[in-house]
């Protein structure tokens, strides 16, 4: 792991006192591909009545194409599940999976949505190969709310951790507009892997893939972050929303695995008292991680890394610091909003919006500060004008999560400008596009409305399905139910 810190700091009201932000970044090195960590993979797939359609078509073909991508002495399982649970395939090495894309492509929909039965089975067939010298990874996909087996959140998340501490990941992935987003979140947080979103089903693929990109650059495994104060400093925020846990005076935040295609990042803000021209003691962050060795072999290695400052010479300004902040910063204002939407404070929310738009705009002149504003704009349109539907809350919330995570591959993933982008850009080679761009903006907006209108349809058309699913599933308990009486009142007779 090579590791740097990336200082800026401006004086605070009050004598002597100082503003110091402090950006960690650590890079994993490439594994060798002879020597990288093998993979024990299990994809957990949503089968239920709402998986119907395009959906369960660009899930089967996700899920072939991960299986597709692996080394054939990798472990590979597929689980699926609705009411009920079921095996596609059991955990073995993949060269010896036949006709596993048969089967895949057979998988149909129907019944409620088991989360718990299928995670569980997903589980049960990691643990047949589990070893601590493999990537353990479970990648469950669902479109709705777990409504059978175990439903409580926190007997879920009480799973999820207690399979990670056994060497078990999870990264979970929301599809559609009816999913959980805060218990996928939640889930995926307590089980050391990502929160993924689709919002279109051909995204689908892309996300598959893009998990298993990160597998194959595995670096380190389990990489904790643990800060400790001197006495005279003050930790004023931690800018990324990585898990965290205190143990009195010390802060470990949880950085789940390291990844040689994506480095990780940590934007520490503090406060502190500082004089003189010798640089100032703040803190020391001690970084540990299993390193996957050039052997192929982990180890678990530890890196102290010393945080001081000298405030000589006045006040120093990282522009690679100041960027991340202001594109944190807008992060958390998304979160802001949602929150002032859920109440109904459409307007103050939007004002939000346009306020980050304008600080990005400004201090962010690059390709993605200008997608960013331009995203933050398009969200705040969305709230003056009552358009801003669940799919527009699960995509902010999406967008918050990707940047307070360290993940710019996954918010350029979920994109909607550079979505569009790439639809212009194949009109234009086709020959299709027509029109003046008013023209075309107004049928952007008709075609965005009727997508709404449809898309609230459909959520109607879900919840009612559900409900008649589970009115179907009490039926058949009551049947069951009377036929043991029946039987009972038989015997008695008898």
């Amino acid at each position: 792991m090579n590791t740097q810190f990336l200082i800026d700091h401006h004086p605070a009201s009050g004598k002597d006192r100082h503003v110091i932000r402090a950006l960690l970044r650590i890079q994993g090195d490439a594994p060798d591909a002879d020597n990288r960590i093998p993979l024990n993979l299990s994809a957990v797939l949503d089968n239920s009545g709402s998986m119907g359609g395009e959906k369960l078509d660009r899930a089967r073909e996700a899920a072939t194409g991960l299986l597709a991508g692996v080394h054939p002495d990798d472990v590979t399982s597929v689980v699926t599940f609705e009411s009920d649970v079921e095996v596609v395939a059991s955990a073995a090495p993949r060269a010896t999976q036949h006709a596993l894309s048969t089967r895949i492509a057979q998988i149909t929909t129907r019944g409620t949505t088991n989360l718990s039965g299928g995670w569980l089975e997903g589980r049960s067939q990691i643990e047949r190969h589990l070893s601590s010298g493999k990537s353990n990874r479970i990648v469950l996909m669902t479109d709705g709310h777990a409504n059978a087996g175990i439903t409580d959140p926190d007997q879920l998340t009480a799973l999820f951790t207690e399979a990670r501490h056994q060497g078990i990941t999870t990264s979970t992935i929301g599809f559609g507009r009816d999913f959980d987003e805060a218990l996928l979140e939640r889930l995926a947080d307590a089980g050391g892997g990502n929160a993924h979103y689709i919002e279109h089903p051909d995204q689908a693929p892309a996300v598959f893939r893009a998990e298993l990109d990160e597998l194959l650059t595995l670096s380190a495994q389990n990489v904790v972050a643990e800060i400790r104060l001197e006495p005279h400093v003050e930790l004023a925020a931690v800018h990324h929303t990585y898990p965290r846990e205190g143990d009195g005076d010390v802060l470990r935040l949880r950085l789940g695995d390291l990844y040689a295609s994506e480095p990780k990042q940590l934007l520490l803000e503090l406060g502190a008292h500082a004089t003189g021209t010798e640089p100032t003691a703040l803190a020391s962050v001690v970084i540990r991680a299993d390193v996957l060795m050039a052997d192929g072999s982990m180890e678990q290695r530890e890196i102290t890394l010393p945080l001081a400052s000298s405030v000589a010479g006045g006040p120093v300004v990282n522009a690679e610091v100041q960027r991340t902040l202001v594109l944190l910063q807008a992060a958390t204002t998304r979160r802001e909003a949602l929150e002032d939407e859920r109440r109904g404070l459409h307007e103050d929310a939007a004002r939000k919006l346009r306020t980050a738009a304008r600080h990005v705009r400004e201090k962010v002149r690059d390709d993605e500060g200008r997608e960013e504003a331009n995203d933050l704009e398009r969200m705040a349109k969305h709230l003056e004008e009552r358009t801003f539907s669940v799919m527009e809350a699960k995509y902010m919330r999406s967008r918050s999560y990707s940047e307070t995570r360290g993940k710019p591959s996954m918010k350029e993933r979920i994109s909607r400008a550079k979505r569009e982008e790439r639809g212009l850009d194949s009109q234009n080679r086709h020959g299709r596009t027509r029109g003046s761009s008013r023209d075309r903006a107004s049928e952007r907006h008709s075609t965005r409305a009727l997508e709404q209108r449809i898309d609230h349809k459909e959520h109607e058309i879900h919840q009612a399905r559900q409900r008649m699913e589970q009115m179907m599933d009490h039926l058949d308990r009551v049947n069951v139910e009377l036929e043991q009486m029946r039987d009972e009142l038989r015997r008695h007779r008898v």
